[in-house]
């Protein structure tokens, strides 16, 4: 019979709701400026110009960010809150954006220094390069667009969406600063080449993928995303790490993941060596290393995979 103390069984369980409920995205920023408390923003206007919360126009109740600079010589820009962000790995941006008229002139639409969005002129949103602009689209007044940015650093690129059809490949602007924050509004007051306009923008989000079992691959790259695998072997190049193969929990041979396998796992618990029969991933010690192995494949018939 089968002897086992409760902690053990506990652990094994403990781990497979962890990696069951692993997330591949992680929130870095997010504010839908429900509280109406926009003080955690670093708030720059000059003249008429204002940026704040505002009740006439939102997606999510009972408020939106609204930024106002009509005249010359009007100047209106926030720079969020700081967040921490892995620049050269992919991240996501998403946020609701509307123009309530026409009467605009190059203002940020979301600059990070990676990314720069701009209105041009009227409803022409484009993107920047730190040389030239180029037309993603033409925006209608007084509707709420859904804007979405793919940032992809590894190709100088980003992707946006309206309305989660994809709309542009842009090449990125790649310059200093705004490393743990970025800028939309109005950034000018000068009276020469007057920028203006007015905008709303509701439930602004950024999200970078995980790395989930610590392996130093990120989730989407990665051929074993719950499991410790930085080698990401791969025999049959199947596309899936070998780890991530049901037959490399199955200790017993008997196709079936279960407590016997765990067993012969944890009587080599902590032990050092070669030839140990609980050295799942082969590195000559068994650890939690092993144990996230048994607990992804945890009661799979291998002969069904």
């Amino acid at each position: 019979m089968l002897k086992m103390r409760n902690g053990k069984i506990v652990f094994v369980f403990l781990v497979l709701v962890s990696a069951a409920f692993s997330r591949a995205e992680v929130s870095v920023f997010s504010d839908d400026f429900d509280d109406g408390d926009i003080s955690d923003w670093t708030v720059s206007t000059t003249g008429g110009g204002t940026l704040n919360v505002s009740s006439n126009e939102y997606v999510s109740s009972p408020f939106s960010l609204r930024m106002t600079s009509l005249a010359n010589g009007d100047k209106a820009i926030g720079v969020s809150p700081s967040y921490e962000l892995e620049l050269s790995e992919n991240y996501d941006v998403s946020f609701s954006f509307l123009l309530p008229h026409t009467d605009n002139h190059w203002f940020e639409v979301f600059n990070n220094h990676q990314i720069y969005l701009v209105i041009n002129s009227g409803g022409n949103l484009r993107s920047y390069d730190g040389s030239s602009s180029y037309e993603i689209c033409e925006l209608s007044t007084d509707q709420w667009y859904f804007i979405e940015i793919k940032a992809r650093p590894s190709l100088d690129t980003y992707i946006v969406y309206i309305d989660s059809e994809p709309n542009r490949t842009c090449d990125m602007w790649i310059d200093n600063g705004f490393e743990t924050s970025f800028q939309i509004g109005d950034r000018s007051s000068d009276q020469i080449y007057y920028d203006y306009g007015q905008a709303y923008w509701d439930d602004i989000n950024i999200t970078q993928p995980v790395d989930s079992d610590g392996d130093g691959i990120m989730d989407p790259n990665d051929n074993c995303p719950y499991v410790y695998n930085p080698g990401q072997a791969d025999r049959n190049l199947d596309g899936w790490g070998d780890v991530c193969e049901c037959i490399a929990a199955d200790l017993d041979g008997f196709g079936f993941i279960d407590f016997l396998d765990f067993s012969i796992f944890a009587s080599d618990w902590r032990q050092n060596g070669t030839a140990l029969g609980g050295d799942i991933n082969s590195d000559e010690v068994v650890d939690f290393n092993d144990v996230q192995i048994i607990a992804y494949h945890w009661l799979s018939d291998c002969d069904e995979e």
